[in-house]
């Protein structure tokens, strides 16, 4: 019987095959501005990796001929959480993919001006999927084990209608993504998602985050939408009569409205007891007048209720570390990543900007209801540097690279799960393998899906 236990792999021997120097550790600055600024040692290691398998992404029934004859493969996935341990040791996630395919085309400008490059939707009938994922252990030391797909359950209406990832909300609220054969803009659709964030709901359903409007879903366990939670103000659809497939709730702070373009919520978690959830927008949002400089890199942190999804409390999450300058931090262009929860306040934020890789633990302070005009910064401390680790993330993501890549960001890491105390799931957004220029698969395959399992201690100061 083949044995689908987590493999822990030395990192060493595991990518020697590869000629690869694998530094695992870094001294930084403490992260928490309370804290003395001694070094701290915020080692990072790799106990082993998973390949996701080739799989055929699924597609609806009404999807056309041209979007199949892509034949795009499954990928996107945008955040994980632990669903259970099986008795043989096969660890089983729950992950979630975002609105499909999508990258860029250009249009020719009528006056001869450059080409204006226009964001796609390839497969835009595509339904974001709920994916049940199993850790298989490699067949051989040194190779990667397979992140095997055992359930695909694609998101739908409450009466089971297709959703699909076009936008949910009319310009100016969003951009239009454009079909890449015409390079016209596609319908708007008050049921569309770009799902970023996952956590469990209580009766064996999910909560998701999307960044569109951005708005929170409870999902029933079958994958069906139950209810939509938006921020005040918000209108999904064309504004002319579209209706959403599912109740909608308007509650959600308006600075959610300001979400920053294609900067939506990005990471949803619940906390270990079932009592919150909690989720940010991946950057900070655009900003009223008159703001403080520091709010250029400030981002809103909710916390809500797990039964109704209503927002409970509200906090600052500020950038980067304290000594590093707001113009630098801005320029790095630093957002959030994924979430996930160690206690009820308690969480592990993974956090990239072009030049770094970061998890950070943050600790929830005096509570601030959405509509108060103080609001608190939460503390921050540095437990996993990823930046040493780039160059061995890069060489799987894209099929042996060398060193690490020019942006840190592009590691693309979109989706974290805890496991244990100090040790957690971290995956990458593919981007389905997408070859941005043609709007089509890359071939031969230049993205793979890619999750490690990193451990840190929890414990360092």
């Amino acid at each position: 019987m083949t044995d689908h236990r987590l493999h822990p792999c030395v990192v060493s021997l595991l990518w020697a095959a590869a000629g690869l120097a694998l530094p695992i550790a870094g001294a930084i600055p403490s992260s928490m501005g309370s804290q003395p600024s001694d070094p701290v040692l915020a080692v990072a290691t790799i106990e082993s990796m998973y390949v996701l398998e080739a799989a055929p992404l699924p597609l609806p029934p009404g999807a056309s001929t041209a979007s199949r004859d892509l034949d795009f493969r499954l990928g996107g996935i945008s955040d994980l959480f632990h669903a259970e341990t099986a008795a043989d040791g096969t660890i089983h996630l729950w992950g979630i993919t975002d609105r499909g395919p999508n990258g860029f085309v250009e249009k020719p400008s009528s006056d001869g001006s450059p080409a204006k490059p226009l964001r796609t939707l390839p497969v835009p009938t595509f339904q974001p999927l709920l994916v049940k994922l199993a850790l298989e252990a490699p067949a051989a030391a040194g190779k990667p084990g397979t992140l095997r797909v055992v359930d695909v359950k694609p998101i739908a209406t409450a009466d089971g209608g297709p959703t699909s990832g076009r936008p949910a909300v009319a310009p100016p609220r969003s951009k239009p993504m454009v079909d890449p054969a015409t390079a016209l803009p596609l319908p708007v659709d008050p049921d569309g998602l770009d799902t970023e964030g996952l956590a469990p709901a209580d009766d064996g359903g999910f909560w998701i985050a999307e960044e569109y409007v951005p708005s929170l879903l409870r999902l029933a366990a079958d994958g069906r939408m139950v209810r939509r939670i938006v921020p005040t103000g918000a209108v999904l659809g064309d504004g002319e009569g579209q209706r959403a497939g599912c109740e909608v709730v308007e509650a959600l702070p308006e600075v959610c409205l300001r979400r920053a373009d294609n900067r939506g919520f990005e990471g949803l978690a619940r906390s270990p007891d079932g009592s919150r959830l909690f989720t940010m927008l991946q950057s900070p949002p655009e900003q009223e007048d008159g703001a403080a400089e520091e709010a250029k890199v400030d981002i809103p942190l909710l916390v809500l209720d797990p039964a109704s999804g209503l927002p409970l409390a509200e906090y600052r999450y500020r950038m980067g570390e304290p000594d590093e300058a707001v113009s630098d931090l801005v320029a790095a262009d630093g957002k959030i990543s994924a979430l996930a929860a160690t206690s009820n306040d308690t969480l592990l934020v993974l956090e990239q900007s072009a030049t770094a890789s970061r998890l950070y633990e943050v600790k929830l302070g005096p509570v601030a209801r959405p509509a108060a005009k103080t609001i608190a910064t939460v503390s921050k401390r540095l437990v996993a540097d990823l930046a040493p680790l780039a160059s061995v993330f890069n060489a799987e993501l894209n099929h042996g690279a060398a060193g690490a890549p020019a942006k840190l960001s592009d590691l693309k890491f979109e989706g974290l799960a805890l496991l244990a105390p100090g040790m957690v799931a971290i995956v990458n957004d593919n981007d389905f393998d997408m070859d941005a220029a043609g709007a089509a698969p890359a071939d031969p395959s230049i993205r793979r899906t890619c999750l490690w399992i990193v451990r840190f201690d929890p414990t360092a100061e």
